[in-house]
């Protein structure tokens, strides 16, 4: 659960939680169809939201493309461990990660890895280029190991507010 949540869980109630799960599912929704879903006029859904969104719980909306329609039709899990594990390799290499539009995700992790990365690129051969023009030749990168994805079984970019 996001830190946001936890810090703002005891400020909400049903109807915020009602809201958050409108906003998930649809977040072109407008407030008043949002109100006649869950028994709030328009203007109580917009005041929540607005709060929502001031205390971080709602940190933005973005439209959900279609992949493969774009013509991005590989995933990859790559795992990568540097050389060192000093504070200039972490920064140097979480540079190189976030200037970079193919990582989906990206997370340190513990275990034989120092990063897991989420990466969508068009095929196998972009993939090849992207480990090894970009991953293997950064200076800090010791390891790559990567697994393709052969079938997506769930993506579900919503919080759970169970």
């Amino acid at each position: 659960m996001p830190a946001s949540l936890c810090r703002h869980n005891s400020l909400m109630d049903r109807f915020d939680r009602e809201i958050l799960l409108h906003l998930q599912a649809d977040a072109s929704v407008s407030n008043a169809v949002i109100g006649d879903r869950i028994g709030l006029s328009a203007s109580q859904v917009s005041r929540r939201r607005a709060r929502l969104e001031s205390q971080g719980v709602i940190t933005r909306y973005r439209a959900q493309v279609d992949p493969a329609a774009v013509g991005l039709g590989l995933d990859a899990f790559v795992k990568v461990r540097l050389h060192s594990h000093s504070k200039a390799s972490s920064v140097n290499f979480r540079n190189l990660v976030t200037s970079l539009t193919a990582v989906r995700l990206a997370c340190a992790i513990s275990g034989d890895a120092d990063y897991l990365l989420h990466i969508r690129l068009k095929d196998l051969q972009a993939l090849s280029n992207f480990i090894n023009e970009q991953l293997l030749s950064h200076p800090d990168v010791h390891e790559v190991r990567s697994d393709i994805v052969l079938e997506l079984i769930k993506d579900d970019t919503s919080v759970s507010l169970e």
